[in-house]
C-alpha cells in the first residue's frame, strides 16, 4: 500500500495531467492566448521561369494579407478573425487560432518583384515571383 506522503512525489506531471484533461474535456478556461503562433505551412515551387509559394491560409481574406519582397526574401503578413457571437452559448474548448501572423522565406535565386502576382483560392494562397536577372 503507498503511502499518502508519496501520493505527492510527482506534483508537476499530476498537475499536467489534470490540464491535458481539463482541457480535453472543455473544462478549462476559453480566454486562454495560443501556446504558439499559428505556423503557415507552404511549398516553395520552382517553375519555368518563376518561383511559385502555395500557403495554406485558412479563413484569411487577401485583402487581410500584406506580401513584400526585399531582395530574396519573400515576407506575408496578415490577420486571421473569428469572431462569434454566440447568445445564450458559451464555448467550452476553442482551438482555432485568431489574430496576426508572420511568415518569411528565403528565395532560392533573384526576382522581379515588380510582375509579382497573388491569387487566393479555397484557403491556399498561390504567389507568383517571375525570376529577375543576377546581379553582380
Amino acid at each position: 500500500m503507498m503511502r499518502r506522503e508519496e501520493n505527492h512525489r510527482f506534483p508537476s506531471l499530476r498537475a499536467e495531467v489534470e490540464t491535458f484533461f481539463s482541457k480535453a474535456l472543455g473544462l478549462g478556461r476559453t480566454s486562454e492566448p495560443p501556446v504558439a503562433e499559428w505556423l503557415l505551412s507552404l511549398d516553395l515551387i520552382e517553375e519555368s521561369g518563376s518561383y511559385v509559394i502555395e500557403i495554406d491560409v485558412p479563413g484569411v481574406r487577401l485583402e487581410d494579407l500584406v506580401i513584400s519582397v526585399a531582395g530574396r526574401k519573400l515576407m506575408l503578413r496578415g490577420r486571421r478573425e473569428i469572431v462569434r457571437e454566440l447568445a445564450g452559448s458559451r464555448i467550452r474548448l476553442r482551438e482555432r487560432w485568431s489574430g496576426e501572423f508572420s511568415r518569411s522565406v528565403e528565395l532560392p535565386g533573384p526576382v522581379d518583384a515588380g510582375r509579382m502576382t497573388a491569387t487566393l483560392r479555397e484557403g491556399i494562397l498561390r504567389i507568383e515571383l517571375p525570376r529577375g536577372e543576377m546581379r553582380p
